[in-house]
């Protein structure tokens, strides 16, 4: 069983996918498909993922300049903070 996670936890799990589908969103971080949808809205409204289309058409979200950017510094400071497994 997953300990309870931070919003800013998860901002940075979904963050760290770069690009996927909301099945793999939902997968990769462990949400239901509401609290996935929440988080999607949410990310796509601050402009840190886009919806976009892949190569054979279907839906994906891709995690935009500013969403890396915020990723990186989300991960430099649970680094310092010695807050999980961190891949900055």
């Amino acid at each position: 069983m997953l300990a309870r996670r931070s919003y800013v936890e998860i901002v940075h799990d979904i963050l760290e996918m770069d690009s996927g589908p909301k099945t793999h969103i939902m997968y990769r971080t462990a949400l239901t498909y509401p609290q996935a949808m929440r988080y999607i809205k949410d990310l796509s409204d601050r402009g840190l993922i886009a919806k976009g289309r892949n190569d054979s058409g279907r839906e994906i979200y891709r995690v935009t300049p500013k969403g890396r950017e915020l990723c990186r510094h989300i991960g430099l400071v649970m680094e310092y903070l010695g807050l999980g497994d961190c891949d900055v």
